[in-house]
């Protein structure tokens, strides 16, 4: 059996943190989490193996277009990870310029982000 990715959580809101933490650990997935882009890729650069990354878009410090901005800039480091765009922006398709690798708008419901995450596959 396949071992669960670990997720990055990168969302300057802390009830979107929290609820997105309960979620993944009631679930058996490891997470980190960071509260705009800059921690985010501060973690990302870290880590030691592949991550999925659930990035907010609207975030102060370094959004999610600076987020990605940032790691598309080094391709290497972009192949390691996948990315889902989480954001309660009602125009999602107009961030596809970006290539996450997946989008799931909020309010999204457990299952919603469960069978996301599932289909995103990782090497360790």
């Amino acid at each position: 059996m396949a071992s669960l990715p670990t997720i990055l959580i990168v969302d300057d809101y802390p009830d979107i943190r929290k609820m997105l933490t309960e979620t993944l650990g009631l679930e058996g997935y490891p997470y980190e989490t960071a509260t705009n882009g800059r921690e985010g890729l501060d973690l990302l650069r870290r880590a030691n193996g592949s991550l999925v990354v659930l990035l907010d878009l609207l975030m102060p410090v370094l959004d999610g277009r600076g987020f990605m901005t940032e790691l598309r800039a080094n391709p290497t480091e972009r192949a390691r990870h996948k990315v889902i765009f989480i954001s309660a922006n009602h125009n999602l398709e107009a961030h596809r310029d970006l290539a996450p690798d997946a989008v799931l708008a909020k309010p999204f419901t457990v299952p919603q982000l469960l069978n996301r995450l599932q289909g995103m596959h990782v090497s360790a």
